[in-house]
């Protein structure tokens, strides 16, 4: 009896240090010391067949997956291998790392390249974030390369997963609603907009762009109130009174156009266009003598701009100067062919 359970006791000392470990599994880990990755394939499969849950196979099999370069499955695996123990947390970080830095920079010396390379640059970047989705990099750059491609939905989609990891990171909003107005959308655009103003409400950039919004939706009034906070959070900024005189001078409000013009020209007094449509503004208001030396002068400075040229001819033309006015008006039209 008492040799018995002696043999009993050691037997169970020795399943309880090998853990078991199926044939399968033993005989997969030979075959990559041999450096045969296929026949270790097969032989984790056939193990987690019969244990799908064992946290050794699906990293093992992560790691295959990652010299194949089939970085979706092997973040499948490390997944699988995560859900079922934490053990191998840190060496499926290192891999996660190691296989994202190599086609990151990848993408990153493509990208940076004289031509630049983005059709490959873009592989290399989808590749990095299959192999860690977390590191927002990867999305950043994969945005990038999509927008340099002038392939616009598929950024938003970059910025969308992104956003999915981040929720709060600002210049992903920014960017996000930046490209929604550049699609036409104006509403997913005032949206996300909104939302990276709670976090950054000064943002004068953000503000004209949720203004834009507003005035595409149709809503004049609170493209006017985003204005005027913009010009609240930057007074020296010459961008929202032009924007502001633009949204007056639309609804035919020229005094107020004029105020805000005058308000451009002064904080960007090398701003041609506010200059330009300063000048029209006192034309609409039968201010032709005020108008006309801010035309003359950029005649000079803009030669080829035909409304100048026409506004000229327009006002030579009410002074009764004839000659002038058909000259200019021929100079307008020889431009605008």
């Amino acid at each position: 009896m008492g040799v018995s359970a002696a043999r009993h006791w050691c037997c169970a000392l020795w399943l309880g240090i090998v853990g078991c470990q199926s044939a399968a599994l033993t005989a997969a880990k030979l075959y990559l010391q041999q450096n045969e990755p296929q026949k270790a394939k097969e032989q984790l499969q056939q193990a987690l067949e019969v244990e799908p849950a064992h946290a050794e196979a699906h990293f093992l099999l992560g790691k295959i997956y990652a010299e194949e370069g089939n970085y979706e499955e092997m973040a499948g695996a490390f997944a699988r291998s995560l859900s079922a123990s934490q053990r191998f947390l840190p060496q499926i970080q290192e891999q996660r790392q190691h296989y994202w830095a190599m086609e990151y920079n990848e993408g990153v010396r493509l990208a940076s390249a004289q031509p630049p390379d983005f059709s490959t640059a873009l592989r290399s970047f989808r590749r990095a974030t299959l192999a860690d989705r977390n590191r927002l990099e990867g999305w950043r750059n994969l945005a990038y390369v999509y927008y340099q491609l002038d392939s616009l939905d598929a950024a938003i989609g970059a910025y969308q997963s992104l956003l999915s990891i981040a929720p709060g990171d600002t210049t992903t909003l920014y960017s996000l609603g930046v490209l929604h107005l550049k699609q036409g959308r104006p509403q997913e655009a005032m949206q996300v907009l909104s939302r990276f103003l709670e976090s950054k409400p000064g943002h004068v950039d953000g503000l004209l762009n949720l203004a834009v919004a507003h005035l595409a939706l149709g809503d004049s009034v609170a493209a006017e109130a985003t204005y005027r906070r913009a010009i609240e959070a930057a007074p020296g900024d010459a961008r929202p009174h032009y924007n502001l005189g633009n949204l007056y001078f639309n609804q035919k409000q020229y005094q107020a156009a004029l105020k805000a013009y005058q308000q451009a020209v002064e904080r960007a007094p090398g701003d041609l266009d506010a200059r330009y449509n300063l000048a029209v503004t006192l034309l609409a208001l039968d201010e032709m003598d005020r108008a006309f030396p801010l035309l003359q002068e950029l005649a000079v400075q803009q030669p080829d701009n035909p409304g100048v040229w026409r506004e000229l001819g327009r006002i030579h033309a009410l002074k009764g100067r004839v000659a002038e006015s058909e000259q200019a008006y021929a100079r307008a039209d020889s431009l605008a062919r």
